[in-house]
């Protein structure tokens, strides 16, 4: 079996969308539009021809996600499939156009509709469309709602593209006389009437057309509540979490200003919602993946952690234990330029490292700067090994992330890792020598 991670497999999804897409656009409108079937058309059908006949033999070699999982037996999946979508795809491969042609000799000229018939055939591997666009979603996972929007799109298209075909069907004009102009003309009638706007330039003069509209209008308002209510409901959860902290960051601005807290500092509150916002941050991520087995948190967490395990020099190419254990222990936190990370005469208790942004060590005056800390480094390891105050004032002088290790877990590391212990201790041996 193939691996259910080959990305051949998601491009061959992709091309077999715009086959179905193409097909389910053209194999109608050759009925009702009149032009010569050339080479460059047969051969754009040979090809989807050929590409629904290799996806029989795809659909037998990739693994199948059901009920949630990956089913990787050849036999299974080959027995699934012959169960559910194999005849459908086996009639929407075979080339009946071409057969009725070569065989019995019937022109499209003299037989449209049986040309109908034998064409409209691929239409029907237009209802594998779901499952094609759930394994592309699988495999590059995009924005919650993206999926259903781009269906929602293809399922549009394709609905008012047949009603536009079925009004030119029920024209009086000729095949010679139906051409660009009059589908161009169909369509606005189509999309009008579905959308419930109908401007009414576009009237039916029979009792077919009226038939037909009466059915179309009413397709229309199905699908203006449709797309009112998918629309609405796939842009506000395109991104839940910024809506969310975007209307938390309203209320609590609302709040301050109730408060008459002053402009300044509700200005920096902003700017904080609007970092960890930009940055994705704000969601608590333990309880976020709380549910994922022990490994592969592990295995999360470090990746979420790399740019972090990248800068610090003594975590590069550091024990796994170690790494591992940093990661459960680190708390991310956002300094803001000119916050106070912590003042001289403070008790100590937690290890700071820098992952992003710049700090100063203050002197005594809390003005003069001692030290310049950049990404990668860590500081308030001093107060935690001599356990006495903070030495220090420490101040950000940019938009700082920092992640926090506590003294608990600080005193664990210590002992159980000596990588660990010997930076701490060169770190606080060139301390004591400044």
């Amino acid at each position: 079996m193939i691996s259910s991670n080959n990305r051949v497999r998601v491009y061959w999804d992709i091309l077999v969308f715009v086959c179905i897409f193409w097909a389910s656009l053209e194999s109608p409108l050759r009925i009702v539009i009149s032009y010569d079937q050339n080479l460059l058309l047969i051969s754009i059908y040979f090809f989807i021809d050929s590409v629904f006949g290799l996806d029989i033999i795809w659909n037998c070699i990739t693994p199948e996600f059901k009920d949630g999982k990956w089913v990787l037996v050849r036999s299974q999946v080959i027995r699934d499939y012959l169960r559910s979508w194999f005849i459908i795809d086996l009639i929407a491969a075979l080339p009946l156009e071409y057969a009725a042609f070569k065989i019995f000799g019937v022109q499209q000229s003299q037989y449209p509709y049986l040309y109908l018939v034998l064409g409209i055939t691929r239409i029907l591997k237009v209802f594998r469309i779901s499952e094609i666009l759930h394994r592309i979603n699988l495999a590059f996972q995009p924005t919650p709602g993206v999926l259903r929007l781009v269906l929602f799109g293809f399922w549009v298209t394709l609905v008012a593209h047949w009603c536009a075909v079925g009004w030119l069907y029920m024209d009086d004009l000729q095949d010679y006389q139906t051409g660009r102009s009059e589908y161009i003309r169909a369509l606005y009638w189509t999309v009008t009437t579905i959308a419930t706007v109908g401007y009414g330039d576009i009237t039916p003069s029979t009792d077919v057309q009226r038939i037909y509209t009466i059915f179309v209008m009413m397709l229309g308002a199905g699908v203006y509540a449709t797309v009112i209510g998918n629309i609405a409901s796939i842009l506000g959860n395109l991104d839940i979490t910024k809506a969310a902290q975007m209307k938390k960051m309203a209320q609590v601005d609302s709040f301050l200003k109730a408060r008459n807290i002053p402009a300044d500092m509700r200005r920096r509150v902003r700017d904080y919602y609007m970092y960890i916002i930009d940055r994705g941050w704000g969601e608590d991520e333990s309880l976020l993946l709380n549910d994922l087995p022990l490994s592969l948190r592990k295995e999360v967490k470090i990746q979420l952690h790399r740019s972090l395990l990248e800068k610090v020099p003594f975590l590069k190419g550091a024990d796994p234990a170690l790494v591992a254990s940093l990661v459960f222990s680190l708390t991310p936190t956002i300094f803001l330029n000119g916050d106070t990370v912590f003042k001289k005469g403070e008790k100590g208790d937690c290890l700071y490292i820098l992952s992003e942004g710049s700090v100063d060590i203050l002197g005594s005056d809390d003005k003069t700067v001692l030290l310049n800390l950049q990404e990668g480094q860590f500081f308030g390891e001093l107060a935690l090994v001599t356990e006495e105050p903070r030495s220090a004032t420490v101040r950000a002088t940019s938009t700082c992330e920092i992640y926090t290790l506590s003294k608990s877990d600080f005193d664990h590391s210590l002992e159980r890792f000596s990588e660990f212990r010997s930076a701490i201790e060169e770190s606080v041996s060139n301390l004591k020598k400044s």
